[in-house]
């Protein structure tokens, strides 16, 4: 063989063999093919940076996969048939670091989260609550569902040390807004949020998103900061309940609750100077992992407590219940180009995730239609918890409008998808006359609206010809056929296939000249 791997002309001459050492050469990998690195390059892009393998963050990133409580795929990789039985996400232990092993925190605390903008970034968008930013109304004081009052099990005194009270282990958060603050208790257990995480994770976030790199130093000062200083109560907090305390010890109690006061006083002076809402004046875009911080609030608010309603479904028929995760919600309303002042709709919106996320991340008008009795009484109920969480964050979205129903009867919905820009449909359930239903209700599309699905309303294949001249499937277009991969959707952890059709009436036009 020569090295390109042809047969040689000249023979072996016979001779004595000698034996050498030579260093190994380790072939390289082939390279992936270039539609699957488009598709995993687009999926880098569309997410943030995980946490390394330890847990630990390696930037001053929140890191919000360990602490949402959304409906979640199966863990069991082999599986590839879809899980109709939404699986629910354990509870998240706490960080293991103690204070002899915190240089991953200094790490996290010196640089600031630098997530890239997308080039088309919507500049109509305006992301200030002028309301969030006023207390003349009510004084910044409205409904909402505090962290420690959303445990499964209300809370009972006998649960709390003898050395410990309710007000010890109660603490007050500021957000960047004029509104008020949320309290969190600090108690360990099953079915509670994870407060001292998530606080940390709400502090690092204000300080990436709201500051400048300048008004950002005090908070993010490796040794001293206000977030190095919550780290540090956190992981003797941690110590604490590695020995099995329920609850904290009071003096460590009262560390976690210092730094919260001190970062509170910070950001209260911040936001008496307007600082905060100039701020965001000057920004248009919300990065995604700022998207999930709040979103994953909402939902373990408004749903997690009440999550196995939705467990009731009827197997193999259209009212199977799923849900598309932010990563892939993320992924394809980027590719559509979805902008503040254009429309979306979600067909079939569960407990109005997408909905939800659509008017925040993209400011955009939002519409959902679902007809399950518990999950419209779900979305109901995050849209409430939604509107209070944004107010917190100071944050102007688009407006959300969910309706009751079946979508192929729904009148307020048919008019909204008359001047829809996207529509998407979670039909990975749907039996094959629903999916010819949505066809024909497509007709009714302006032309350029498109449709994102999980599986094709346009056949394989298909070649619009004399006989098939008048199917309504002839004036839809595919214009994409994408990948995702897990954490995408909550029935597997398995890569699955979109589409993103497109309404395009010209289509049957020109295949008849």
């Amino acid at each position: 063989m020569n090295l390109f791997g042809g047969k040689t002309g000249i023979k072996r001459r016979p001779a004595n063999v000698r034996v050498v050492s030579a260093p190994v050469v380790t072939k390289a990998p082939a390279p992936l093919p270039r539609n699957l690195v488009s598709s995993r390059e687009q999926e880098r892009h569309s997410t943030t940076a995980r946490s390394s393998p330890s847990g630990r963050s390696r930037t001053a990133t929140p890191n919000l996969e360990g602490n949402d409580r959304r409906l979640k795929p199966p863990n069991k990789r082999s599986a590839t048939s879809r899980k109709t039985s939404p699986n629910i996400q354990a509870q998240p232990k706490f960080d293991e670091d103690d204070n002899s092993s915190s240089n991953d925190d200094d790490t996290a605390s010196k640089r600031r989260r630098v997530e890239a903008i997308p080039g088309n970034v919507d500049l109509k968008r305006k992301l200030r609550s002028r309301r969030a930013f006023s207390t003349d109304e009510d004084r910044g004081k409205f409904a909402m569902i505090h962290a420690a009052d959303t445990t499964a099990v209300p809370r009972k005194t006998s649960t709390i040390s003898e050395s410990a009270t309710i007000d010890d282990i109660t603490v007050k958060l500021r957000y960047p807004s004029a509104s008020q603050r949320e309290r969190y208790d600090l108690e360990f257990g099953k079915d509670r949020i994870d407060s001292v995480q998530e606080i940390i994770d709400i502090a690092k976030t204000v300080a990436d998103f709201y500051l400048t790199d300048e008004q950002a130093k005090p908070f993010l000062e490796p040794n001293s900061g206000y977030i190095r200083q919550l780290e540090k109560a956190r992981n003797n907090l941690a110590n604490n309940k590695k020995r099995g305390e329920i609850t904290p010890r009071p003096v460590l109690l009262n560390d976690f609750k210092a730094a919260v006061d001190q970062y509170n006083a910070a950001l209260q002076k911040l936001r008496l100077d307007k600082v905060l809402e100039q701020n965001l004046d000057d920004k248009h875009h919300l990065p995604f992992n700022m998207v999930k911080l709040i979103l994953n609030q909402v939902y373990e608010r408004a749903v997690s407590p009440k999550v196995d309603l939705l467990r009731q479904y009827e197997n193999g028929g259209d009212n199977v219940y799923g849900e598309l995760l932010p990563k892939l919600v993320n992924q394809v309303l980027t590719e559509t180009n979805l902008k503040s002042d254009q429309v979306f709709v979600d067909l079939g919106s569960g407990v109005g995730n997408v909905a939800l996320q659509a008017a925040l991340e993209f400011g955009c008008e939002s519409w959902g239609c679902e007809m399950m009795e518990n999950a419209c009484t779900l979305a109901d109920a995050q849209k409430r918890e939604f509107s209070a969480r944004c107010r917190l964050w100071g944050i102007a979205t688009g407006k959300v409008h969910l309706e009751k129903g079946d979508f192929l009867e729904n009148q307020r919905i048919h008019a909204t998808m008359k001047r829809a820009d996207v529509i998407l449909v979670n039909n990975q359930a749907f039996t094959s006359q629903l999916n010819q239903a949505l066809v024909n209700l497509f007709l009714d599309l302006k032309d350029g609206c498109k449709i994102i699905s999980l599986k094709p309303f346009v056949p394989a294949y298909h070649v619009i010809t004399d006989r098939n001249d008048n199917d309504p499937v002839n004036n839809l277009r595919v214009t994409k056929e994408g990948e995702y991969y897990s954490d995408s959707v909550s029935w597997t952890g398995e890569r699955g296939i979109y589409f993103i059709t497109e309404k395009d009436a010209t289509r049957r036009h020109l295949a008849r000249e």
